[in-house]
């Protein structure tokens, strides 16, 4: 299992970031790899709460399902993600910082099947694509402000 970890300072308040990327419909206007997304059980977002979606990355679109595991209002929020061989457990943290929020997402990625052969080239895309992810998010909150 790989980690991955990614952090950043938004200037807008913690409930404002939490809402923006916990809400499925909000994914595709910060994460560029995805070119959809969207919640598929219903009522609010809680654990259970399940996804589906997209991820274009390395020139393929592979389709995903994720289902929540953690909800905490305003603190964190996780779900497991199955795309094809490749399963991640997403953990966001949200931390209140003067001016703002220090948003955080931790991912433990398991690569399997023949993709594993791929595994180096899949982590590092995933990487740059999160850290890229991030500093779209800060950009897109920021000026809503």
């Amino acid at each position: 299992m790989t980690r991955i970890i990614e952090s950043i300072e938004i200037k807008r308040p913690v409930d404002k970031v939490f809402a923006f990327t916990t809400d499925a419909s909000s994914w595709t206007k910060w994460q560029s790899t995805f070119p959809e997304a969207g919640q598929t059980s219903q009522g609010p977002v809680n654990v259970g709460t399940t996804f589906k979606g997209s991820i274009r990355m390395m020139g393929l679109t592979m389709k995903w399902n994720a289902k929540a595991t953690e909800y905490e209002l305003n603190k964190k929020f996780g779900k497991n993600i199955t795309c094809g061989n490749i399963t991640n457990e997403q953990h966001n943290t949200y931390t209140p910082i003067e001016g703002g929020t220090k948003f955080t997402i931790v991912y433990d990625m398991k690569v399997g099947g023949l993709m594993k052969l791929f595994s180096p080239m899949v982590i590092n895309s995933t990487r740059k694509a999160l850290k890229s992810a991030m500093s779209n998010l800060k950009r897109v909150l920021e000026s809503q402000a």
